[in-house]
């Protein structure tokens, strides 16, 4: 039968108590008692600022007063200390970077640079940084060093830098760092340029100790700017002139000082304080060293970090800051930014970014503080991966202060220190990093000393204002570390512990038992291994029980008489072991049971490093992480031929028993795997199957009380399960196995779900090959996306409304499910501007677009997208300033007629800055469902991106996030803009008198063009633009109308004449009669009178 040798991990929870860093320090450094000519009347804020070395600690006290007699009459110069961790020299010293007191130049204004300085109150260190050795540079800067004018003070700062701290004396070479005093550049009619530059309030020595980044948060009207210092060979371009490079040799003329003030515009409103706080890093990996600074003020006062490079630009001679990465806060007034540290947190060889936000609130009450960790996912793609806080509920200022103390527990992976100098007396809070990622919960939490603590109770010592990089000071492999505490006016420096791995294990003289036991040896073995410094011996505390359950076994120690509780070893790199002789008086009820023998062991008394008092040299903690119990169980042999059985276990079997294939991800939370296992040999003691999964199956706690599940290892987990109650699997036996598992945490990003079945047994198995088995289940994803979009106001008339009218549309996006629907890419298209024919008319100006959005309570990322044509533009890009419509990275300043830099108010806001060839072409919709089928089509102008992209100009609005869960949540984004409703009008031809405007919204998966894992149900709203059909007839109608009138009745009664349609001709007839008539009757009358005269006669 088989020897099974199982390890438990014992939880360990990291607590307050600490893990490896020392709980109390090893040394406390107080300001030195000087003999200075100014009483300090306050404190002198020894602590503000810390360098940590081999030899010691360089602190920074911006208040304190000198005891230089050249200074006797200057107020609060403020001053650098050495403390050494050499015992007789234990006292800090003052570390004269300036001996000269104010200078003033009577002839100040014939020089080009501003010569004369007035050092009261500077804040000499303020900002002090270096690497680990003595060999390194170390600078230390004024920020409120002022240039001396005789009618104004300019707060220009300054910073001193020296090559090497070797030497116990005074640094022999200083170099001031001073690049903002060139008079020509101070202030114009509209800016404040060098004038209040404030250089010096941060300050970071690059990792390679070779580039020093300053932040000058008060340039440009406190946009700010982060100046750069180099060395360069002194074989340098003499003619090299440049606007913003300064170049002169050192001393001895071996080298070059080059300082950059580059141009600080990237975007950026006034007020921004760009520089407040700087750092760098190889975020592209080792190609290319970029830099990042903190503006907390910036995008509303929210605060923003960028990532940025220096580019020279030859056109305007200058070089400037070209911007890479923004990173944005989230809360007004949180002062994102504030601090800031570049590590790789998950080792995956690509810097990581965290950034303090010390004024983030919790519940909108206090000052609680945070921290934002960003990892690094190549190509400059950062996420967010948590956002660390206290539980402490007032303002204790969480992030005020990010440490850079490397990997301090030796596990490969760097971890970072935080300081909340405003949680009482002020706390350092240890995060430890790990492969996914900085842990959400500290490994320890650092206070001060009781003892040191400031006399007035009203006093916080501000405990964690400023933390060191980690140091390795007394050479055993693990990074130390220094914090200040500048209201207590203490520096502690904490030694760190080693941390030894225990490679401990059980070995048996005996593979099996017969069923009526015997005596048998063992041996417990145990080797420690340190990951990092000199190993040493350390001291185990261990226990050994067997059988503890049943009680069938008794042991003894073969070295001693005694028991074998609370028994102690020394161990070091070799292997150290125990024996013990154990004897087994078995039962035929019980031989299905085997024999369990347990051992635990942990850090004795003597070996555990104390909770006070001094460092223990020979002490070492245990590596959380590792196994500190180990189990072995030795089976009992019988009911077989031999005296080994020849089981034979197949899988006949294996299937997920209540869910379709292909599996549709997020139709169920649980799942069901059934396993059936037969046994054709031999008796089959202590059946097991062994489930290997993917890692994001969770095994139901309820559904495996007789099963191990082991932790993930390259993605899988494995699940060990007793088959038969642990009892022996008779020969023609069958057991089916069943597993239920949370598929709530299943990825989309997988195509099928591969489970893999082993049959085991302490017996002897005749043919292994049939002990496996694989089911492949495809999965697919499907969500059903509902985009629902409401605008108002829904209709305007121009009839009653003019000018411009204020429209708010609402997108709500939701997952009606299953699946998740992951990397989700929302536009909306807004368009623009109309045009038809000759007519171009700008229905939206892009000024009064502003959109909000927010998902889980968390706002969203929007980016402003133009089409773009010329696709092979370069990503950055500059150009003379008569261009108002610029890209990232662009200077930004415009040149008036008398050649001097002028603010330009006209640049678009940040998020509609960010504008490149990453259009996303809008789906091309039926017009049938975008538009209205009431409305008459020859009266009806639709305004739309959907439309044909010669007729509408269209901006994209871009979103993108993680994934969209399944559920009643949606992604909420808010669109507010104004119409024009004269150019509305004005676009109109004669004919039309509807103009339907409308703002179509689409989601896109970059992976997954085709929308084979997602489908889209929108409503498409639009608001009507209408103005009155019964509108008056032009006046050209009427005349055009009456003439032709005229003109056809001419025509008529031409013809009509002609026809003879006007002559009366029973008229003329009757006439003709009347007449013929008379002339009848006079013609008679005549003839009667002719016969009476004949008669007569």
């Amino acid at each position: 039968m088989k020897l099974r040798v199982i390890c438990f991990l014992l939880l360990w929870l990291a607590s307050g108590e600490g893990f490896n860093l020392s709980p109390t320090p090893s040394y406390t450094f107080k300001q030195p008692p000087l003999n200075t000519f100014i009483n300090q009347t306050r404190s002198s804020y020894f602590g503000y600022s810390i360098n940590l070395r081999n030899s010691g600690v360089f602190v920074g006290a911006p208040r304190a007063q000198s005891d230089l007699e050249s200074q006797r009459k200057v107020n609060e110069t403020g001053a650098v200390y050495r403390c050494s961790f050499t015992p007789n020299t234990s006292q800090c010293t003052p570390v004269y970077l300036d001996k000269l007191g104010n200078v003033h130049y009577e002839n100040d204004s014939a020089n080009p640079d501003i010569q004369s300085e007035k050092k009261d109150y500077q804040m000499l260190g303020a900002s002090v940084d270096g690497l680990g050795s003595d060999d390194d540079w170390l600078v230390a800067c004024a920020p409120k060093l002022i240039g001396d004018r005789v009618t104004s003070y300019w707060l220009h700062g300054i910073c001193y830098l020296t090559e090497s701290t070797r030497t116990s004396v005074d640094p022999k070479m200083v170099y001031k760092i001073k690049p903002l005093r060139n008079q020509a550049k101070q202030y114009d009619r509209s800016n404040y340029i060098y004038i209040f530059g404030e250089q010096g309030l941060s300050v970071h020595v690059t990792d390679d100790g070779k580039e020093v980044l300053i932040g000058a948060p008060g340039v440009l009207n406190w946009r700010g700017t982060v100046i750069r210092y180099r060395q360069l060979p002194i074989l340098v371009n003499k003619t090299f002139e440049w606007k913003n490079v300064i170049r002169e040799p050192n001393q001895a003329n071996t080298s070059t000082h080059e300082t950059v003030v580059p141009n600080p515009h990237l975007h950026l409103d006034a007020n921004s304080y760009l520089g407040y706080s700087v750092s760098s890093g190889y975020f592209l990996g080792t190609q290319k060293l970029l830099y990042v600074a903190g503006a907390p003020q910036s995008q509303g006062q929210s605060g923003e970090v960028i990532i940025f490079d220096y580019v020279n630009n030859n056109t305007t001679q200058e070089t400037n800051l070209v911007r890479y990465k923004t990173l944005e806060g989230q809360q007004f007034g949180e002062y994102f930014g504030y601090s800031l540290l570049t590590e790789d947190f998950n080792s995956d060889g690509l810097p990581d970014l965290a950034v303090g936000a010390p004024m983030h609130s919790h519940l909108m009450e206090h000052e609680n503080g945070a921290v934002y960790v960003f990892l690094n996912g190549g190509d400059l793609r950062f996420e967010l991966q948590v956002k660390l806080s206290s539980s402490y509920e007032l303002g204790g200022r969480f992030g005020t202060s990010l440490g850079k103390i490397g990997d301090c527990n030796g596990d490969g992976y760097a971890d970072i220190a935080i300081g909340a100098p405003f949680e009482g007396n002020g706390v350092v809070y240890i995060f430890l990093g790990s492969a996914n990622g900085l842990q959400a919960k500290p490994s320890q939490r650092l206070e001060p000393p009781t003892h040191s603590l400031p006399l007035q109770p009203s006093r916080q010592a501000m405990f964690g204002f400023a933390i060191s990089r980690g140091v390795d000071i007394d050479n055993n492999g693990y990074n130390d570390i220094a914090i200040g505490a500048p209201e207590g006016e203490a520096v502690y420096v904490y030694r760190t512990y080693p941390v030894v791995r225990i490679e401990a294990r059980i070995n048996s003289t005996k593979r099996e038992l017969p069923a009526e036991g015997g005596t048998f040896e063992i041996s417990c073995c145990w080797s420690a291994e340190f990951p990092a410094g000199i190993p040493f011996n350390v001291t185990l505390q261990y226990k050994v029980d067997i059988d503890k359950l049943m009680r069938r076994a008794s042991v003894r120690n073969v070295q001693s008489s005694g028991n074998v509780t609370d028994q102690v070893v020394l161990v070091g790199t070799r292997t150290e072991c125990k024996q013990f002789l154990v004897n087994v008086t078995a039962s035929h009820t019980t031989l299905h049971q085997p024999i369990i023998i347990d051992m635990e062991y942990m850090m004795s008394e003597q070996a555990t490093p104390p909770k006070d008092g001094p460092f223990c040299e020979h002490c070492a903690i245990l590596d959380p992480n590792e196994f500190t119990r180990v189990q072995e169980w030795i089976p009992f042999r019988t009911g077989c031929m031999t005296d080994t059985c020849m089981s034979d276990l197949r899988i006949t079997s294996i299937r997920w028993s209540d869910v379709p294939s292909p599996y549709l991800i997020g139709s169920t939370k649980v799942a069901t795997i059934e396993v059936e296992i037969e046994n054709s040999g031999e008796n089959a003691f202590l059946p097991q199957v062994n489930l290997s999964v993917p890692s994001s199956l969770q095994a139901m706690a309820k559904s495996v009380p007789e099963c191990v599940v082991s932790p993930a290892v390259d993605g899988q987990i494995a699940v060990l399960c007793d088959l038969n109650n642990r009892l022996p699997l008779r020969s023609g036996a069958k057991v089916k196995r069943s597993l239920q598992f949370d598929m709530t945490h299943l990825e989309g990003n997988r195509r099928e779900l591969k489970v893999r079945a082993v049959s085991l047994t302490s017996s002897k198995e005749q043919w292994a090959k049939d002990n496996e088995m694989e089911y492949i289940l495809p999965i697919r994803e499907s969500s059903l996306m509902e985009i629902l979009s409401k605008i108002n106001p829904q209709s305007v008339s121009l009839d009653q409304q003019k000018g411009t009218v204020n429209m708010t549309q609402r997108v709500d996006v939701l997952n009606n499910g299953p699946s998740t629907m992951r990397d989700p890419l929302l536009y909306v298209d807004v368009p623009l501007t109309y045009i038809f024919g000759t007519k171009r008319c700008q229905i939206i100006d892009p000024e009064d677009v502003r959109a909000t959005g927010s998902y889980n309570d968390t706002p969203l990322k929007i980016d402003w997208i133009q089409p773009n044509e010329d696709t092979t533009l370069p990503k950055f890009s500059f150009h003379i300033q008569n261009n108002p419509d610029v890209t990232e990275g662009v200077s930004a300043v415009e040149t008036n007629d008398n050649q001097q830099p002028i603010l330009n108010d006209d640049w678009m806001d940040v998020a509609r800055a960010k504008r490149s060839n990453l259009w996303v072409q809008p789906i091309r919709q039926e017009l049938s469902s975008i538009q209205p089928h009431d409305l008459p089509a020859n009266r009806t102008v639709f305004f739309n991106c959907a439309q044909n992209s010669s007729a509408v100009e269209c901006l994209q609005l871009q979103t993108r996030l993680d994934a969209i869960p399944s559920g009643p949540k949606p992604l909420r984004l808010e669109l507010h803009y104004k119409l024009d409703l004269d150019a509305i009008a004005a676009c109109l031809q004669e004919q039309e008198d509807i103009f339907v405007v409308q703002i179509l919204s689409d989601l896109e998966k970059p992976s997954d063009g085709a929308k084979d894992t997602f489908s889209v149900v929108r409503n498409n709203p639009h608001t009507l633009v209408t103005r009155s059909a019964s509108r008056s007839t032009p006046t050209w109608i009427y005349t055009t109308s009456s003439l032709g009138g005229l003109f056809l009745l001419a025509i008529i009664t031409y013809v009509m004449f002609r026809q003879g349609f006007f002559k009366r001709q029973l008229k003329e007839d009757m006439t003709r009669l009347h007449r013929e008539s008379v002339s009848f009757k006079n013609s008679s009358a005549a003839s009667d009178d002719l016969e009476q005269e004949d008669d007569a006669i």
